[in-house]
């Protein structure tokens, strides 16, 4: 028997690891398309970087329009929050702010008038509110656009920190899956010298 043939599981082995750390390279590097015999060379995720912002820019713009957001914005329990937040804030104001600028409201306010006065302000306000929002919303959607802002903002993210943070982020995972293709890489060895040998 050839013991050179007991080198075949382990190189197996040894070209599975490298298989994945190859992969993972390409996947990300190189960030800038380079010409290699007249071939354009780049990354997977970089080659198709402008693709992804152009899609995530178009999902966001359908799913997030101003008629979106006005939906949203009055619905029944953001409604309700803004009054829970409006009444809070009446009674701060009543009971603090107003009469540290009028002090002479503090000889006749009473806990009833403060709680009058908290009533109709907060009425009022809550009027108030949807009117704001159905006015203010598409002035602040189109000042914002949504598509163009999503698009140049995954356009220009440094891939660089992506590749960071994905080998910070699930380093134990690649490590596992480094093992497991080394593992079968070997088994797979090992069947082909059996095969061999035999």
């Amino acid at each position: 028997m050839n013991y050179f043939l007991l080198l075949i599981p382990i190189l197996n082995a040894l070209f599975g690891w490298w298989m994945i750390d190859t992969l993972l390279l390409f996947f990300f590097r190189p960030y800038d398309p380079i010409k290699i015999l007249g071939i354009s060379l780049q990354g997977i995720l970089p080659s198709i970087q402008n693709k992804i912002a152009e899609s995530a820019g178009e999902w966001a713009q359908q799913n997030v329009s101003a008629d979106k957001m006005q939906e949203v914005l009055l619905s029944e329990e953001s409604l309700n929050e803004i009054h829970i937040y409006l009444e809070e804030k009446a009674d701060d104001f009543i009971r603090n702010k107003l009469t540290e600028r009028i002090s002479l409201l503090k000889m006749f306010i009473t806990e009833g008038i403060i709680l009058q006065a908290k009533e109709v302000l907060v009425e009022q306000l809550d009027k108030m509110i949807p009117e704001l929002i159905k006015s203010f919303v598409p002035k602040v959607a189109e000042k914002i656009n949504i598509r163009s802002e999503i698009e140049n903002r995954i356009k220009n993210y440094p891939l660089q920190h992506l590749e960071i943070k994905m080998k910070s982020h699930s380093g134990k995972k690649l490590l596992m899956l480094k093992w497991t293709i080394a593992i079968l890489g070997f088994l797979l060895g090992c069947v082909e010298v059996s095969l061999v040998a035999f």
